[in-house]
């Protein structure tokens, strides 16, 4: 056998079906009128068979109408490239393609070509299947974290925040109300002879009543027998002492909050809960001491203190009161 060079201006020519014939790929060139085959390459005879005679849905797949996954019509009326991926019944997939040619007489055929897709598909699918296990995992990682974090910041007991995070938020609470020349006020909060309910009735009882508390001061745990707005910030300062951060609330607003608070401690005997207390006729009231920034407190030390303070004053008054903090000096202005 021998060679050939062409020169520069000399262009090698090559059978058209030689060419089709020597693809992997399956070739069919289809007649759109009739869906028959009028050509097929040595891939598609053998996938297929001779389908000369019959229309190209019936010989390769099966369907007695033009298939729902066929685009040759579109192509042919956009004169475009059309595909499709076509999912088979045996869980393999093909990607199928549709160009519409002209023959020399000016009949538009379609040349059909048919790819099988099927390691390419399982392989996405399992690229697919990894990244949603790893999202998944993440998610979870990122749920199991914040719980995580929201447990370290809670009194296991109540379920109210702690006493570390209560310090950091009202730092922070009073820093923005600070900018945005706010309100913002602070109850302190401390059960009366609570060290008698311990002693008489319990830890448990005692215990079950720190638990109400944290209902009713915690508008996330407990919403129909909360108080709190969902903006407050309510924790457990210590022991049987308790603290409400009010964001946004003036002096007078506050004394209003602390007072229904007081009143509501008063009821709590009445839920099932404490039965054994009530049976006994025993009250259960509390001390609230109320402080406001700006006008108690520059900042959130001085804020605590107040409030603190005017527990104190409550407490000598007679208990089950509310007692507000004396003011650091001249009201700053706020706006309203």
């Amino acid at each position: 056998m021998t060679s050939r060079t062409f020169s520069n201006n000399e262009s090698p020519r090559y059978d058209p079906q030689a060419l089709l014939n020597s693809q992997p790929v399956i070739i069919t060139v289809i007649d759109p009128a009739t869906h028959k085959a009028v050509f097929q390459n040595q891939s598609s005879l053998a996938k297929f068979g001779d389908i000369s005679s019959q229309p190209c849905h019936e010989k390769i797949a099966a369907c007695s109408t033009p298939c729902e996954f066929c685009r040759m019509p579109e192509a042919v009326k956009q004169g475009r490239l059309t595909a499709n991926e076509v999912p088979l019944p045996n869980q393999e997939y093909l990607l199928v393609q549709w160009a519409p040619v002209t023959t020399s007489t000016g009949v538009v055929h379609v040349v059909e070509t048919i790819t099988d897709i099927t390691t390419y598909k399982r392989q996405q699918l399992q690229t697919e299947l990894l990244v949603k296990t790893l999202s998944d995992a993440n998610r979870e990682l990122v749920h199991t974290n914040e719980q995580l974090r929201d447990r370290s910041s809670r009194d296991s007991l109540t379920g109210l925040f702690n006493h570390s995070h209560f310090q950091h938020t009202l730092v922070q609470m009073c820093a923005q109300a600070s900018r945005a020349e706010r309100p913002l006020s602070l109850l302190f909060i401390d059960l009366d002879d609570f060290k008698g309910i311990n002693d008489t009735y319990g830890h448990a009882a005692g215990d079950q009543v720190l638990k109400e508390m944290g209902w009713l001061l915690d508008s996330q745990q407990r919403p129909t027998r909360s108080l709190a707005r969902a903006g407050d910030v309510a924790a457990r300062y210590g022991g049987e002492e308790f603290a409400l951060i009010l964001p946004d609330t003036s002096m007078d607003g506050a004394l209003s909050a602390a007072e229904r608070v007081r009143h509501r401690v008063t009821s709590l005997l009445m839920l099932p809960e404490l039965a054994m207390l009530a049976d006994q006729q025993r009250s259960l009231t509390c001390s609230i001491g109320v402080a406001s920034f700006p006008i108690h407190a520059p900042d959130a030390t001085g804020l605590i203190a107040a409030a603190d303070a005017a527990v104190y004053v409550a407490k000598r008054s007679g208990k089950n009161c509310v007692r507000l903090a004396t003011a650091a000096g001249p009201k700053p202005l706020v706006r309203a």
